[in-house]
């Protein structure tokens, strides 16, 4: 199907030559990254992120400062999961 895209110029002239390198044409070499990007998509997981609830029987004691720096704490060692990292230590 024929398209018009709008790309940016280096973009562009990068794509261009990584496709005459490759020896492919440019249309060619644009829908394998797409097909590539798409099927990347359809294989991450796609299950929730589960956050922490904080309750207690008891008043909490911490302050909200305190609270937002442990919420901190497992937001970066959460993300540093999905990246198959480990948090730094203090």
């Amino acid at each position: 199907m024929p398209t018009t895209l709008r790309i940016y110029d280096p973009l562009y002239r990068e794509a261009r030559a990584e496709a005459a390198r490759a020896g492919v044409s440019l249309t060619r070499f644009l829908e394998e990254g797409l097909r590539l990007r798409l099927e990347k998509k359809m294989t991450l997981p796609t299950a929730p992120h589960s956050f922490r609830a904080y309750a207690a029987v008891k008043p909490d004691t911490r302050t909200w400062e305190e609270i937002r720096q442990v919420a901190d704490e497992e937001q970066e060692a959460h993300d540093l999961a999905k990246l198959s990292l480990h948090a730094r230590q203090s």
